[in-house]
């Protein structure tokens, strides 16, 4: 471990991840919800990251979770610039091996899954202009979440305020960037209510990297008692562009990272989504001790993705039931809180690929298929606290996961089939808290992922339908942390891990860079990670965060390397100054790169420091609000790859991150 000490004395050195205070009434403790039952963070045996609403909001232009999480430690961040491939995430390793999307990442967005059965997600629906808290537990978390959970991204929407408001914003910048978003909202007796619109239009800094989206969101809030409680919620989302420019060879780089990937040009690749989701959710308090919660959502996407060499489109319907028990009656006369829950989810996918000409469907049908998942889980939690100060949890979870393939297309052989993956899952933690905000931990937990429809997906020649061969991912990992406050101050938060992995999915492409995964050899997550934050004045805050991650190769021929897409070393640091009468001024920087690319490690991304810088003001006129911002995205223009597609065919691992870009804009707003 001597490896990890010089950078976690370099974060200590320094005055980053917030730990707010958002407390429980007469408590002053932080409460967290990613854990899924809202729990203080003195009692969370686990690491976890809290972004506030005004690092999410404020002078920022609300364009992707990237501008929000660059100072998690243990998050890698991509495809910032093409809406094709999605936002990636990965956590501790978790989900860096992509072909796009987030993958081995649960996300959920007020308690809502945007994570599929099959462990696919897509975030391309999310409006960050009405998010008002992101949590990220860092950490396997398959015994609250089930199947794909190496880590939650929990986000939380802005509830309608007691005072009524209106409110447009717009945000022009470099590349064509043009949003424009309204929202309104107010309470009314028992009925909170908010809803907002979107505008996004940008021609990108690369050829074939257009985007155009309109958005719709609406929550809606009654509480017909003190012990009651109902909250639904609508999300709408018209995609009809969103290009893919396509990933680089080094050389190509080098001589104009501008350029477009000439397959990708000829292809016209990009994608066009639809999608709308409605939710409900029912909680009801039972007396002082006992409380009960029941969520229900269906969501349906129309997603058509043109790819060199083919079209993939597919209607998806996705939908949920969930319920969870809560008791909180003494046990043995000590605090104690058990939780009871269940949850069954679908995913149905009638899915055609056809021959690509000049970006549209061409008359021959590639593939023709139904693809099925359903997935049920039981889970338990018990959170006993034996003595003063000492807390222990222990949880369980049993998963069972169904795979359908109906093959409408069998000139090329009979692909109908079915897979059945069922697994379960533990979780054991021990907390020590001697004061109110400080608390140790150490924790035994595990996760699973098992492959998504599209990574059973086989090759040209071999058929339609699932691969036989392809076995989920299974981790085990230890961590022990610890947060607190440091002379009233100084806010900490250390964690150190180790997680062992088996079967990982490894993601390859063929000739034509369609991506498809085969099971590797073992691997081992050993890590550490350090974030602070020094409140220097009511005006002034200095956040700082640095994390050690060596994720290598266990077994087989590869033994020794380096998984890809994953950064040995992250870190990350700003310094806000807001003035109460309106001024705003931030500076950050952090790393990118410093990964491996492909398995044998024969293709290095270079570390690279990238830094942003926004200002804004607040001005109030009376009943209105005035909110003039300005922003500076990679403000020295660094040369750093946005997007390293692991594995990639023919060298083509690079998609070049947009030097300096430039945005302002200004918000009006009024309340009555």
């Amino acid at each position: 471990m001597s490896w990890l000490l010089p950078g976690a004395l370099l974060a200590l050195g320094l005055a980053q991840t917030p730990l707010p205070d958002n407390s429980s009434p007469g408590t002053g403790e932080t409460l967290v919800v990613a854990p899924r039952v809202p729990t203080p963070l003195t009692r969370t045996p686990a690491a976890v990251s809290v972004v506030e609403r005004g690092d999410i909001q404020d002078a920022r232009p609300t364009l992707g979770l990237y501008e929000s999480l660059v100072g998690v430690p243990g998050l890698v961040v991509q495809s910032r610039d093409n809406a094709s491939q999605d936002l990636r995430l990965s956590l501790r390793g978790f989900g860096a091996r992509s072909a796009f999307g987030i993958r081995g990442v649960t996300v959920v967005v007020d308690g809502f899954p945007e994570t599929l059965p099959d462990g696919q997600t897509n975030v391309d629906s999310l409006d960050l202009a009405m998010v008002s808290r992101i949590e990220v537990l860092r950490g396997l978390a398959s015994s609250l979440y089930g199947n794909a959970a190496g880590g939650v991204v929990s986000l939380t929407t802005e509830d309608g305020p007691e005072r009524p408001f209106v409110e447009a914003r717009t945000v022009n910048g470099d590349f064509g960037l043009w949003k424009l978003n309204v929202k309104g909202g107010g309470t009314s007796g028992p009925v909170r209510w908010l809803v907002g619109a979107s505008r996004l239009e940008r021609t990108g800094w690369r050829p074939q990297s257009a985007t155009r989206q309109v958005q719709f969101n609406g929550k809606v809030g009654w509480t017909p008692s003190e012990r009651a409680e109902w909250t639904a919620v609508l999300s709408l989302v018209d995609a009809p562009e969103a290009e893919d420019p396509g990933a680089l060879t080094r050389e190509e780089v080098e001589a104009d990272p501008r350029r477009a990937a000439p397959l990708n040009l000829s292809a016209r690749a990009g994608e066009a989504v639809r999608q709308g989701r409605l939710g409900l959710t029912y909680r009801q308090r039972l007396g002082e001790a006992h409380e009960v919660e029941a969520r229900g959502f269906l969501s349906l996407r129309r997603f058509q993705n043109a790819l060199p060499g083919v079209v993939v489109a597919f209607d998806r319907t996705f939908d949920g039931v969930s319920a969870r028990y809560t008791n909180r009656a003494p046990l043995l006369g000590r605090r104690n809180r058990l939780t009871l829950g269940a949850e069954a989810q679908s995913q149905s996918d009638l899915r055609k690929n056809f021959d690509n000409v000049e970006g549209r469907p061409g008359a021959t049908r590639q593939l023709d298929q139904r693809e099925d998942v359903a997935g049920l889980g039981l889970f338990a939690q018990e959170e006993w606290e034996p003595r003063e100060h000492l807390t222990v949890v222990a949880g369980a979870r049993y998963d069972v996961s169904r795979y359908a393939v109906e093959d409408f297309l069998k000139e090329d052989g009979d692909g109908t089939g079915t897979r059945t993956f069922q697994q379960p899952t533990g979780r054991l933690g021990l907390i020590w808290a001697p004061e109110q905000r400080v608390s140790l931990f150490a924790s035994f937990t595990q996760s699973f992922e098992a492959p998504t429809t599209t990574e059973l997906a086989l090759p040209p020649g071999a058929g339609g339908g699932l691969s036989r061969e392809l076995r989920p991912q299974r981790s085990n990992g230890v961590e022990f942390g610890a947060r607190g406050l440091l002379g009233g101050w100084l806010r900490y938060d250390v964690a150190l891990f180790s997680v062992w992995l088996r079967d990982g999915l490894v993601r390859f492409e063929d000739e034509s860079t369609r991506a498809y995964y085969r099971n590797t050899a073992r691997s081992r997550h050993l890590g550490a990670e350090v974030a602070l934050e020094a409140r220097v004045t009511e005006r002034l805050r200095m956040r700082a965060a640095y994390n050690a991650l060596r994720a290598t190769l266990e077994d087989g021929a590869l033994r020794g390397k380096k998984v890809p897409g994953i950064p040995t070393h992250q870190a990350s640091a700003d310094v806000v100054y807001q003035h109460p009468s309106g001024p705003l001024a931030a500076v950050e920087v952090y790393s990118a790169g410093g990964l491996y690319a492909d398995d044998a490690n024969t293709v290095r991304v270079p570390l690279a420091w990238v830094v942003n810088a926004r200002l804004g003001h607040r001005f109030p006129l009376g009943a209105f609000e005035v909110s003039p911002f300005l922003g500076f995205q990679n403000l020295f223009s660094a040369p750093f790859i946005d997007n390293v597609r692991v594995n990639a065919a023919r060298g083509r691992y690079f998609e070049p991150a947009s030097p300096l870009t430039l945005y302002a804009g200004v918000g009006l707003a009024h309340r009555w």
